[in-house]
């Protein structure tokens, strides 16, 4: 199973913050049992203030500052110093506090924390540090004297070590979901990406790789409904001159070469507000946003230019032109007049010699 990555600097220097929260916490109820204490015992209140306060406040500052600078210098062993770093606390705790001298348990805290690097080998190391901090524990107590009890040597080591074990289930358990939530994601990934090709092969044709009239139906509704009332729009239909010819001469794969050029052409010759389709067979259409009527002429003058000039390698010899009909929008005009009336412009083009442009300027055709 995959492992995340080592060296969380970020939840590390989270830890640090609630380490300096636990601290200062130990510091308000120190503080607190230290008031009790002079209340209670007046003339042992220096030996209470040392021991509550002054030795265990040097002793975490000591290591808050040897973490910090072990931090900052070992990066790439972070996650293990705060591993020693929150078991030597515990230590301390434990030690100093007389009434936590006996919470042996309480060494499990660093193993639970070691499970959140989602590591083997951090728990491994807690739990082994947690045995060898225990029995360190253990020998000072006796050697102060005291009295250890083999039920509490075994339910301490019973607690780390179901600890540790209770850990390695959290991490395995936490995989699992991250490995869940990968492939989940990875399948929507992959159901997002088949919609968007499905998409595109549904409103883009695939030779020219235009939009399709679909697209163009949908395009031509948006602006419409959208664009300001006094925004020029204008929309130009092309069919490239003896097609049908074209297709019984060379073959209908040069015809397709055809309609991939131009296509091309298209694409390279208009602005980024105007949009160029494939309309049908050998028809493209234009929506040309924004321009007046004189510029809109000029970039078709321009486009069938090119296109007189363009050479097809499968038709060495065979010049290419296009009629171009030609049509503002009108408010006061039905969609469907309005393309009536560019087909019309169209239609004159072809039948006054091709090659040519017509337009539909002031209600009549020009």
């Amino acid at each position: 199973m995959e492992q995340l990555p080592e060296n969380d600097h970020i939840w590390n220097r989270k830890l640090i913050h609630l380490l300096w929260w636990i601290l200062l916490i130990y510091e308000v109820a120190a503080m607190i049992g230290f008031l009790f204490d002079i209340y209670d015992q007046p003339t042992q209140w220096f030996h209470s203030f040392l021991q509550f306060q002054v030795i265990p406040t040097s002793l975490q500052l000591s290591l808050m500052g040897a973490g910090y600078l072990a931090v900052h210098f070992l990066k790439r062993y972070s996650d293990f110093i705060m591993i020693i770093w929150t078991m030597t606390m515990v230590c301390i705790y434990i030690m100093c506090i007389p009434e936590l001298m006996g919470s042996y348990e309480l060494i499990s805290i660093p193993i639970i924390l070691s499970s959140v690097y989602f590591q083997k080998k951090h728990i491994i190391f807690a739990y082994s540090l947690g045995i060898a901090s225990l029995t360190a524990l253990l020998i000072s107590q006796a050697y102060k004297g005291s009295l250890i009890s083999p039920p509490e040597i075994i339910i301490a080591l019973t607690v780390l070590t179901a600890t540790a074990l209770v850990s390695f289930a959290i991490m395995t358990k936490g995989l699992s979901l991250i490995e869940q939530l990968k492939a989940s994601v990875l399948r929507e990934q992959d159901l997002l990406i088949r919609n968007v090709m499905i998409d595109r092969l549904s409103k883009v044709d695939a030779l020219t790789e235009l939009f399709n009239h679909r697209s163009f139906q949908e395009h031509t509704d948006h602006l419409i409904s959208h664009m300001p009332y006094d925004a020029p729009l204008e929309l130009a239909l092309m069919d490239i001159d003896n097609f049908k010819k074209i297709n019984d001469t060379y073959g209908h794969w040069v015809g397709d070469v055809v309609l991939k050029t131009i296509g091309g052409l298209l694409k390279d010759m208009l602005g980024p507000d105007d949009m160029s389709f494939r309309y049908g067979g050998e028809e493209f259409a234009v929506l040309f946003v924004g321009k007046s009527h004189s510029e809109v002429l000029a970039v078709c003058e321009a486009f069938m230019q090119i296109i007189r000039e363009t050479e097809i390698p499968e038709m060495p010899g065979q010049p290419l032109t296009m009629s171009i009909g030609l049509a503002p929008y009108n408010r006061n005009t039905m969609k469907k007049a309005w393309f009536q009336q560019v087909d019309e412009c169209l239609y004159i083009a072809k039948r006054n010699g091709k090659n040519c442009i017509h337009t539909y300027l002031s209600g009549q055709y020009t």
